[in-house]
């Protein structure tokens, strides 16, 4: 499929290089392990959002709290996009990944044998998902779906559930993209904000994560921007490959399910917002089936994007 992106031999290369020491759980004969049956190390992908030294800002703690539960070392490998996470997982070269949730369904239906081991929850008491917005200048006076048509959007990438919840709402409308209104794709979701506030489109996709973090670093003020239509999305998983011993992955989703802002802040090692885990930052994880993210295969099922490559679950 050409979703799967398959990324140049260099950079699975790279990918298999910087994990090979640290997982195989499956593979070989024993070799790596230690006497429980557990491999030595494990390790963790993500594809954090901003420069490359936010890995450690916002996962840094998580994985220390990780690896002090579970009793084991978690190696990280930061992954230049999603593809590379998910062709890291279908190798069995990284045991554990933070994805999106279009990336998880990505990964499924192209071969990578994981589990959900917990859902990201942006804030304490959360409801399961996150907030997709169409956000405007305050100015604007559009209100509705309908208002839509004829106008510019930002979208951000393709593969992302940010941009195929929409389109799916939008095909419940009767609206398409390039024939209903103009598409200008902004890979780097979390800049939509300033590009609106530009006048680069009069409409972004949005996450509601992203807008709060767009006015806590400046790039637009409060009142601003408003927000005139939103849908519901199932929020990030972080994954656990299926070939790692049941043992093994029965602790790591304690540990996970344990381990918040909360938690980190009790053991000293941060305050505030400092304590927050993920690119987005957010509280901490929830429980989560696979089955939660059906609406991916629906939402594929219904617009047939590129993006969603052959549709299957």
């Amino acid at each position: 499929m050409k979703q799967n992106r398959r990324i140049a031999t260099a950079a699975i290369a790279l990918v298999l290089g910087a994990a090979t020491s640290g997982c195989g759980a499956g593979d070989g004969d024993g070799g790596g392990r230690s006497q429980t049956g557990w491999p030595d190390k494990i390790v963790f992908a993500a594809v954090p959002a901003g420069e490359a030294s936010t890995f450690k800002d916002h996962y840094g703690l998580f994985i220390r709290a990780l690896s002090e539960e579970v009793g084991i070392e978690v190696e990280t490998f930061q992954a230049a996009d999603y593809a590379g996470v998910i062709e890291a997982l279908i190798a069995g070269s990284v045991d554990m990944a933070q994805l999106g949730a279009f990336s998880y369904a990505l990964a499924v239906q192209n071969g990578a044998e994981i589990e959900p081991t917990g859902l990201l929850q942006h804030r304490k008491g959360d409801q399961p998902g996150y907030v997709v917005l169409g956000v405007t200048r305050a100015s604007s006076t559009l209100s509705s779906v309908e208002d839509f048509r004829g106008r510019t959007v930002c979208f951000p990438d393709p593969a992302s559930t940010s941009t195929l919840l929409p389109l799916f709402e939008f095909s419940k409308a009767g609206l398409a993209p390039d024939r209903d209104f103009k598409r200008l794709v902004v890979p780097a979701g979390n800049t939509i904000p300033r590009a609106v506030k530009r006048g680069d489109c009069e409409i972004g996709l949005v996450a509601d994560a992203q807008l709060e973090n767009a006015i806590r670093t400046g790039d637009v003020t409060e009142g601003e921007l408003k927000s005139f239509w939103q849908v519901r999305a199932p929020h990030s998983p972080v994954v656990t490959r299926s070939a790692l011993p049941d043992d093994l992955r029965a602790k790591i989703r304690t540990a996970t399910l344990k381990i918040n802002s909360e938690y980190l802040e009790g053991r000293g090692w941060c305050t505030g917002d400092a304590c927050l885990v993920s690119s987005n930052r957010d509280y901490g994880y929830l429980p989560v089936e696979h089955s939660y993210y059906q609406i991916i295969w629906d939402a594929c099922e219904a617009t047939r994007i590129e993006a969603c490559g052959p549709i299957g679950s």
